[in-house]
């Protein structure tokens, strides 16, 4: 019944066939579109009230999941719910607005309905986005969609139907955006910011980060992560890049060299930290530092620190500075300086400032107003003297792999910076992909992921053209997520190619894309 196309974390992109029709979802079904399915005897909310009895009077359908009156859920009950919720496509009736919408797709509706904005509009209510508007206040509708055409609302015949209509149209507006949003990987940054025009909205955001499973939710992203609010600390992709970057982080000195971040990404191709290396020989560690991210300089070719974009005023919030410093001390522990060189300025200063007590390490300020300046750069040079040359896109390289994969590699670094390419020989051996933030990988180290059984998927023994399809696969690690680098195989040839699904999901599901082809070869 449903076709997966995309998953952007609990959110999907897919196909599902109603009454023989074939629906791109996430969908909008309207009032006269719904199909016979049974909506139970109860309200979702009961479980929170009698567990037991919603269990006898909750909707049983096969083809879909529905979920019913969740504007009486608390946040918190709200996603505890989205969270219970199986495989199957799942249908929120009567719950969707404009301004909520975006949020019930992200924690994983499938299809909704324009109940609500029907009985906005008999209600009195005009839709505009997310604003409401009574209609009485209204002279003439401000809104050229072919229901309102502009009209003096005094000259409408049947005005609810009408507003209805175009309550209608703004629903199934914000709708389409959920889709080409979770196609271009956005979404999460769109949610972020319709949230904060309503608190109950921010607070289910909020439980949604710390209460949920996110195994389904993508390592690697083509899109660019927007850190704007609050909530963008505790996205996966911030939680998931520290706690594997410190498991991964293997300094070679004892000193610490610590930056401030550019609006150029990734750094080393910013001018700032290009006029800095051309004016001081740095063969020390180097962390950036940055609003939420630390980025130690190894691994400033991985997502998300490859491509982000943060708010720069010049002011750093005490949130902010706690939660970078907390970071910030972690990385130094786990380095075991004795040496901290902190060559930043204002609220980056202020970051190193809150643990300069807390930290073993003697902490060294180089520069004063500006990191560039002659005399910042000359106190620079000064600390870092007398440390030996390392060859840093080999450590790069060495510390992606292991970022991703968890092995090592010998071979020879070439390509200029940040393209770079790892070389045995004449034989290619991996590249830097920077539109996903990770590595692309050739034949030997995909035979030696085949060999390890890491991030593999057992196919049946067909030819492989373009995509692998869900129900080709045999077997996958259930360690794959979303747009992860895998590789596949059946008895005659193995491949890479990037993951659509988990691992778990390309298992168990019978429809839908699992892998898109990059390259194969024969055993």
């Amino acid at each position: 019944m449903f076709y997966h196309e995309k998953r952007e974390g609990f959110a999907r992109a897919g196909k599902i066939e109603i009454d023989g029709r074939t629906i791109a979802t996430p969908a909008m079904l309207e009032v006269k579109e719904i199909p016979e399915w049974d909506f139970g005897l109860a309200p979702t909310s009961l479980k929170f009230l009698n567990e037991e009895l919603y269990e006898r009077l909750k909707p049983q359908n096969e083809e879909v999941e529905v979920l019913t009156s969740l504007h009486l859920l608390s946040p918190k009950q709200l996603v505890q719910t989205f969270e219970e919720t199986g495989k199957k496509p799942v249908y929120a009736a009567s719950s969707a607005l404009p301004s909520n919408v975006s949020l019930l797709v992200y924690l994983g509706a499938d299809l909704v309905d324009n109940v609500l904005a029907i009985a906005k509009a008999y209600s009195g209510v005009f839709l505009m986005g997310e604003i409401e508007v009574q209609v009485e206040k209204l002279q003439r509708f401000p809104c050229n969609c072919i229901h309102c055409q502009g009209k003096p609302v005094d000259e409408v015949d049947n005005l609810y139907e009408t507003v209805a209509r175009h309550n209608t149209e703004m629903l199934r507006m914000e709708v389409e955006k959920c889709r080409r949003l979770i196609l271009e990987e956005e979404l999460r940054n769109y949610v972020e910011s319709k949230v904060k025009l309503n608190p109950e909205l921010t607070s289910a955001l909020r439980f949604s980060d710390v209460l949920r499973d996110h195994s389904v939710f993508p390592r690697f992203k083509k899109s660019r992560c927007n850190f704007s609010a609050t909530e963008s600390f505790n996205r996966f992709e911030v939680k998931y890049f520290f706690n594997r970057a410190l498991e991964c982080y293997q300094p070679f000195s004892d000193a610490v060299l610590l930056l401030p971040c550019t609006a150029r990404k990734p750094y080393l191709t910013s001018r700032t930290h290009r006029f800095l290396r051309s004016k001081v020989k740095i063969n020390v560690n180097e962390i950036i530092i940055s609003s939420p991210l630390v980025v130690p300089r190894e691994l400033e070719l991985l997502y998300p620190a490859v491509n982000y974009d943060t708010p720069v005023t010049g002011y750093w919030s005490d949130e902010e500075i706690s939660f970078v410093s907390k970071w910030l001390k972690r990385f130094i522990e786990k380095g075991g300086f004795s040496k901290v060189i902190a060559h930043v300025t204002g609220g980056y200063r202020k970051v190193v400032e809150r643990i300069e007590n807390e930290i073993e390490a003697e902490v060294v300020y180089t520069a004063n107003d500006n990191i560039l300046s002659d005399e910042s750069i000359e106190c620079l040079k000064r600390e870092i003297e007398g440390y030996e040359r390392v060859d840093l896109y080999r450590r790069i390289i060495d510390h992606m792999l292991s970022y991703q994969f968890g092995i090592s590699w010998n071979g020879e670094v070439k390509g200029r910076y940040p393209d770079l390419e790892l070389f045995e020989g004449r034989k290619r051996l991996a590249r830097v992909d920077r539109i996903y933030g990770m590595l692309d990988i050739y034949e030997d180290i995909a035979a030696c992921l085949l060999e390890k059984n890491i991030y593999t998927v057992e196919i049946g023994d067909f030819d492989v053209k373009g995509t692998i399809f869900a129900g080709g696969v045999v077997k996958a690690d259930e360690n794959i997520r979303p747009n992860d680098l895998v590789v596949f195989h059946n008895s005659s040839i193995f491949g890479v190619g990037i993951s659509a699904m988990s691992g778990r999901e390309m298992a168990e599901s019978e429809r839908g894309v699992a892998v898109r082809v990059k390259r194969k070869f024969s055993l």
